[in-house]
């Protein structure tokens, strides 16, 4: 790419030892980026405010209207529909948008391809500044972020943490009303380091004040601010009302069975959870009786109205779900009658079912079918009627950042992954013909029987959620000089939301294993539950399903003795904690102004998982769980692996070559395990760890 230098090239060989590690090379951004990446910054912070803005943008960008300029875009015939719709009925911030509303989804369809199509930056810049200033800010955040995901002019543009974009999205409204507090006290008491207001406040889980059910007992994770904002990213990596573009095509991906295994494995992950809190299975949701999870999200937009709760025991099968009720069932059966009818065995199979329940672009035919995925959201949503469009308001379930924190969101998931388990019951079982590795063994596993973890403080600027007055010019702050607006009486600040979160001590693990010749193969790791509730054995005919993967990477084979070894911290899919929003502004000035280098990988991702949320939490006296490690021969990949994007800079979506190698995800647990000694092959080994949760505020073992 033309605004980013190679800085250096370090791939990890570890040695002798066989292994691949973690994909760890790193660009430096030169001028013409940073002055993009100031851009976004800027674009990014105070986003409902339109008058603060420290850099001056000429009359160009305030007078600008882009259906005035159709011929600096691409497709413009595309465009008409957007510019019609928005000149009739502008969708402002008296809206409260959510991208589950036909209506509000043309809005999002129309702008994301009105920044996509702009053909230079210039333009780009017009129309993003255009919808800045117009566009309901939620709306924008959503559209303006896919842009930065597939324009190839922002390809390694970093944005900002969607948590601190948005922190009313992620962090209470005690939270937020206290970060105001601060301001409107004038930061009294509050002292200055390098000329900045520098305020760390306590941000509680909403159970704080006493749990109104058991599941409220695991806030801590379903409102983890990490966890949500990978499923934010996730949805917008592949939006479900596009097939993508020319050179990002989202099917290539396959997109379908992507959608089923994320959500199989937070499904997954969900129920280890639980178990470290003494709680069993995820219930089914059913539609019909009354639920008992009740839910306090805690959670107010920006215009101050709060999202609705839920009491226990709250009834969905009322006269105002009925049509949603009768949708679910309709294509529930139409979705059924499919998967009986099937007979082939193959991946497109499941990717193609994958579609037609989220009733994606991709589906093979969205009418029929329909999307279980937004009916389900919409009875879950039981809003009152809000607006003049026969709408309800949107809560947490209808929004990407916020549904995770409902444990009703993983009960809706099972019914609709009971699906995909209906389909892999036609698939004939594996056996050990399919699961073994000829002239391959796992003579040993090396790794501690026990683990640890711990809650340790994280903070989170949230300095976007106070508002700022219009700026006037203070030379002496040369943070807002450059361009940081979150400034009061000619000194910059910072408001930290400090949190407890869960974190795990590094590990690492050794593989012995024995090939008879040089061969390429993969290793995959799983950790899994061992125990229920009542501390018995779970059969694995009745387990396999509560497998969550850890690893996933390439190996040569040599012939003979191999060692494979691999630490934790250098697991594939998993990421840093972000830089704040506040370091990320440090970061770049330094760049714009000194030889500090900005440096651009993917150790902070937003397609990668949290690394803290690797481990369950455990118990303080121990809690066992099982490691599964699988050699297995290399299934070379349709495209090979990076083809079509810099791996250093983007999660190549769309480009079909983001995968180790072809097997079909979550492979060997994705089909139903009727026959437990199938297992019993040598390239399989179980491995039972103990993981201890230690005292809180520390990380000693």
């Amino acid at each position: 790419m033309k605004s980013i230098t190679t800085a250096f090239v370090l791939t990890l060989a570890l040695l002798a030892l066989g292994g691949q590690g973690k994909h760890v090379d790193s660009k430096v951004a030169d001028k013409d980026f940073l002055v993009k990446q100031k851009f976004v910054f800027e674009m990014l912070q105070h986003i409902y405010q339109d008058d603060v803005f420290v850099t001056k943008y000429d009359t160009s960008f305030w007078e600008y209207k882009p259906w005035e300029h159709v011929a600096d875009y691409h497709h413009e015939d595309n465009l008409q529909h957007f510019f019609e719709l928005w000149q009739h009925h502008p969708f402002h911030d008296d809206h409260v948008w959510t991208v589950m509303y036909d209506r509000h989804e043309e809005y999002a369809v129309g702008l994301t391809r009105l920044f996509n199509y702009a053909k230079n930056w210039e333009t780009f810049e017009h129309v993003v500044f255009w919808a800045r200033q117009h566009v309901n800010k939620q709306l924008f955040v959503y559209a303006f972020t896919i842009a930065g995901l597939f324009r190839d002019d922002m390809q390694g543009i970093v944005y900002p943490a969607q948590y601190e974009i948005h922190p009313w999205s992620f962090f209470d409204g005690q939270t937020l009303e206290m970060a105001e507090h601060y301001k409107m006290h004038g930061f009294h008491h509050v002292k200055q380091l390098n000329n900045v207001y520098n305020v760390v406040m306590k941000s509680n889980y909403t159970n704080f004040y006493g749990d109104m059910n058991y599941e409220h007992g695991l806030a801590y994770f379903l409102e983890d601010i990490g966890f949500n904002s990978f499923y934010y990213y996730f949805n917008l990596d592949y939006p479900y009302w596009t097939k993508g573009d020319e050179q990002h095509v989202l099917n290539n991906d396959r997109r379908g069975e992507l959608y089923l295994y994320v959500h199989w494995q937070l499904l997954a992950r969900y129920y280890l959870e639980r178990l470290s809190n003494d709680m069993g299975e995820v219930p089914s949701f059913n539609m019909y009786e009354p639920v008992a999870a009740g839910f306090y999200s805690g959670l107010r937009g920006y215009n101050g109205v709060p999202y609705p709760s839920r009491d226990n025991y709250h009834n969905f099968y009322k006269s105002e779900n009925v049509e949603y009720v009768k949708n679910v069932e309709l294509y529930t059966q139409r979705i059924m009658d499919w998967i009986h009818k099937n007979g082939k065995y193959d991946v497109e199979v499941i990717n193609q079912l994958g579609n037609m329940i989220q009733g994606n672009a991709d589906s093979i035919d969205k009418q029929f079918y329909g999307s279980l995925d937004k009916w389900y959201r919409y009875i879950v949503n039981d809003a009152r009627p809000f607006g003049k469009y026969h709408e309800t308001y949107p809560g947490h379930f209808m929004h990407y950042d916020t549904n995770i924190r409902d444990p009703l969101f993983f009960e809706v998931y099972k019914n609709l992954l009971s699906h995909y388990w209906h389909l892999m019951e036609t698939f004939p079982e594996y056996t050990k013909v399919d699961y073994g590795f000829e002239g391959v063994k796992i003579d040993a596993v090396h790794m501690p029987d026990s683990l640890s973890t711990y809650f340790e403080y994280f903070d989170a600027d949230i300095s976007n959620a106070v508002n700022v007055e219009p700026t006037v010019e203070h030379p002496s702050d040369v943070l807002h000089g450059f361009g940081r607006n979150s400034f009061y009486n000619g000194s910059s600040y910072v408001i930290k939301a400090r949190q407890h979160r869960l974190n795990h001590k590094p590990f690492e693990f050794v593989l012995d294993i024995t090939s008879d010749k040089a061969q390429p193969a993969v290793v995959k790791v799983f950790i899994g539950p061992k125990y229920d509730e009542y501390g018995h054995v779970i059969p694995l005919e009745h387990n396999y399903q509560n497998f969550f993967e850890l690893e996933h990477f390439k190996v040569q084979l040599e012939s003979g003795v191999n060692h494979i070894k691999r630490n934790s911290g250098d697991f594939s899919f998993w990421v840093s904690d972000r830089t704040t929003y506040f370091e990320l502004y440090q970061k770049l000035m330094d760049a714009t102004n000194s030889d500090f280098k900005f440096k651009l990988d993917q150790s902070e991702t937003h397609c990668g998982v949290p690394n803290r949320m690797m481990l369950p939490k455990g118990k303080k006296g121990g809690q066992v769980y099982q490691f599964f490690y699988m050699v297995y021969p290399y299934h070379e990949p349709h495209v090979q692996q990076y083809t079509g994007y810099d791996p250093i800079v983007s999660c190549g979506v769309g480009h079909g070559s983001r995968y180790v190698d072809a097997l079909p995800f979550g492979f060997p647990f994705n089909r139903p395990v009727h026959h437990d000694y199938y297992f019993d092959v040598e390239n399989f080994k179980f491995f039972d760890v103990k993981i201890f949760h230690r005292d809180e505020h520390t990380n000693v073992a």
